[in-house]
């Protein structure tokens, strides 16, 4: 797929109103706030698309289940307007294959769940009654992309042949991000005081504002190491946050990371983005032989089906491992 500008959502109008009051119920609930993220965001994105492709329709209760079928189908097929440049269609890509089962199942879901709110909080019908979301991708169909050990290679190694802040500072990132698996979020936002280099460890905030310590390696340790030396002369040093952006005395965000990544992959001709080298790490560790209860520790997650979804990258070099080792003609 033809790589798809940065994703601004188009103004979803009138639907506004009720996607705060959404936004206020959801914090009265006490869901986190990436989850309230998520879901107002996907609801903008419905909104929008509404606004553009049935500006007949005023309000939500004029949605139906014609509406939200062809919004997923849209989301599905991609076309004109591109469903990554819906608010941007200037900047959308010559060709576009829509989103994959997995997004498209995360924003079925989403809203699922606003229109039940809706439906309540108004005494309406629920356009979902009769509408399935659309499925998720099989365990066993399209494993998550991974990066060879050359292209990792090649990114460390780019970095850590500067020896000025910026080099210093991205190659921690990437040896960090790399040898983690460390979602973006919880590597992005680390404060000083959250990494140990003697023990080699970091604390990072998970899903649920859960706390979890994990371990990094040697490499990491002495890329972090030359990075806090020359970070002690940055203006913002006196900051708190870990990471520090160039031209700014203020610390980097997330999307800053993120930018910075896909910089230093455009540079080299590598598509490269956080999650990326999440898969990357999961991969790795369990093409290595490497424990399923340790990685979903590591990983932190609750639940095996994350450990599925992500082992599907390595399962056929780990089944060809195992025949070379087994032997199964015994000789004959």
């Amino acid at each position: 797929m033809t790589r798809h500008p940065k994703i601004r959502r188009a103004d979803p109008g009138g639907y506004q109103t009720w996607i705060n009051s959404w936004r206020l119920s959801l914090e009265a609930e006490g869901s986190s706030k990436r989850t309230v993220n998520l879901y107002v965001d996907v609801a903008v994105f419905f909104g929008g698309w509404l606004c553009i492709k049935h500006p007949r329709i005023d309000d939500w209760d004029g949605v139906g289940r014609d509406e939200l079928r062809g919004f997923f189908a849209w989301l599905r097929e991609g076309g004109k307007p591109c469903p990554h440049a819906l608010r941007d269609p200037a900047a959308a890509p010559a060709s576009c294959q829509g989103y994959g089962k997995g997004y498209i199942n995360n924003v079925g879901r989403s809203l699922q769940q606003f229109f039940a709110w809706y439906a309540e909080e108004e005494d309406l019908p629920n356009p979902f009654t009769k509408v399935t979301v659309p499925a998720a991708p099989r365990a066993d169909e399209a494993p998550p992309p991974v990066l060879t050990p050359e292209q990792l290679q090649a990114l460390i190694r780019d970095a850590e042949r500067g020896r000025d802040f910026e080099s210093r500072r991205d190659a921690a990132v990437l040896r960090l991000f790399a040898c983690t698996g460390g979602r973006l979020a919880e590597l992005a936002l680390l404060g000083l005081d959250d990494i140990n280099l003697q023990r080699r460890e970091a604390v990072v905030t998970g899903k649920g504002n859960r706390q979890r310590t994990v371990p990094f390696d040697q490499r990491a340790a002495l890329a972090l190491d030359r990075y806090i030396r020359v970070r002690t002369k940055h203006p913002a040093a006196f900051l708190p946050a870990l990471w520090l952006g160039v031209r700014r005395r203020q610390a980097m965000t997330p999307n800053g990371i993120y930018q910075m990544l896909v910089r230093r992959g455009e540079a080299l001709g590598i598509r490269i983005y956080p999650h990326l080298l999440r898969h990357t790490f999961a991969h790795r560790w369990l093409d290595a032989g490497g424990a399923e209860g340790d990685l979903m520790a590591l990983a932190g997650w609750d639940s095996n089906q994350m450990l599925r979804h992500y082992g599907r990258s390595a399962k056929s070099a780990r089944a060809r491992r195992a025949y070379d080792r087994i032997d199964v003609m015994g000789g004959i």
